[in-house]
């Protein structure tokens, strides 16, 4: 497999998951994906699982070879392919660190399991495993972990589900 390229889209908000749907209709050879994340809420005291669109307005696109410019023409109400100052429109540095993240979950970010050990926390399962992002908050209660990470030249913080589990003894 050849070097893998990948941009962001910038569409309609609330579309994400239909244009990307319709962007991998057209063509074999690109992957679009909207992105989510899964989160555990609790409602009526039980715990659930939903799952929420992980950057409004935004998709990214994976392929092999360079895209089209004209994917605007192709699928309504995508505004842009984003691109930097340069003009260079294929995510670069720790834009496409990130974009690869979510390639490599499918999209589709679950709940990780983190262990804290004194002040520190360790990430011992799912997608966070793979050191994306600086954990820089946990609520055990709420079951969720606020992430500082940088994408387009700024940082961003989302919050993440993830079970606190135990420390094992041997």
């Amino acid at each position: 497999m050849r070097f893998l390229k990948s941009y962001c889209v910038f569409c309609k908000t609330g579309m994400e998951n239909s244009i990307a749907s319709n962007i991998n209709s057209i063509d074999d050879s690109i992957n679009a994906i909207a992105p989510v994340r899964v989160l555990s809420q609790k409602r009526k005291g039980i715990w659930e699982q939903r799952e929420q669109i992980l950057l409004p307005g935004y998709i990214f696109v994976f392929s092999e070879d360079k895209i089209g410019v004209n994917l605007r023409s192709k699928v309504s109400n995508i505004y842009k392919v984003l691109q930097y100052q340069t003009g260079f429109r294929e995510l670069g540095g720790a834009d496409y660190e990130y974009s690869m993240w979510i390639y490599r979950n499918r999209g589709n970010i679950t709940p990780s399991k983190v262990l804290e050990e004194g002040s520190s926390i360790r990430v011992v399962e799912g997608p966070l495993a793979d050191g994306f992002g600086t954990i820089i908050k946990l609520d055990k209660h709420k079951r969720r972990v606020w992430i500082e990470f940088e994408f387009d030249g700024q940082k961003r913080v989302i919050s993440l589900s993830a079970e606190c589990i135990a420390a094992t003894e041997d």
